[in-house]
């Protein structure tokens, strides 16, 4: 019961900083769009943003309507996955700003669930990523980047986000990890400490021990 109300407090802060996040991107594309290559002739941009933006308002009234639900996460995480692709193959694939995005979802999923899930977001990521660049530079869906890189600068580029994905997503479970641990032990330290105040036939604590 703790865990899942721990994960809820997550789910609730990571939805809001989420749609600060798309705020942020619909106000660069919107005031500063000179600063993306290629956003300014590209008419997909604001829907795509609009939509993302739509997606999270829906994502916190389904959190706050059903709080026990335990999809909450995988939704979001998969939606997120979905939309930053879309993003970056609107925005010129290897030439867009925002493949560093994947990452931000990767961080989330480590957060939000284990080692081995924070890994499957990595590899899916890269996976669409890797596809949509392949599909691209093969004809069969339409090109949105300006210049066509080298076979040996392509793959080069590909590699090191496929080795950027995975150590994020090391890094940042580990890292929660951790956290959690010592969220736990702490929680169970303030318990023992508590029993052993109330109890009237003890004359020390663990933590006077300690």
């Amino acid at each position: 019961m703790d865990k899942s109300f721990a994960t809820r407090e997550w789910l609730e802060w990571l939805t809001r900083v989420r749609l600060l996040t798309i705020t942020l991107i619909l106000s660069v594309g919107v005031v500063w769009p000179q600063y993306v290559p290629g956003l300014s002739s590209n008419r997909f941009f604001l829907p795509l943003i609009i939509f993302w933006l739509t997606l999270g308002i829906i994502h916190l009234i389904l959190l706050r309507w059903l709080p026990l639900a335990r999809w909450h996460g995988g939704l979001q995480v998969t939606a997120d996955v979905l939309m930053v692709s879309l993003l970056v193959y609107s925005t010129g694939l290897q030439e867009s700003y925002f493949i560093s995005l994947y990452l931000l979802v990767i961080i989330v999923a480590s957060i939000l669930f284990s080692q081995r899930i924070a890994y499957l977001t990595a590899a899916s990521s890269f996976l669409l990523l890797a596809g949509m660049t392949a599909l691209a530079y093969a004809g069969k869906i339409p090109r949105t980047f300006s210049s066509l890189a080298t076979t040996e600068g392509l793959r080069t580029w590909l590699v090191m986000n496929l080795l950027g994905f995975l150590a994020v997503a090391y890094l940042a479970s580990l890292l929660a990890q951790s956290l959690r641990k010592k969220a736990w032990s702490s929680k169970r330290s303030a318990r023992n400490c508590s029993v052993c105040r109330i109890s009237p036939r003890t004359s020390f604590t663990p933590c006077e021990v300690a």
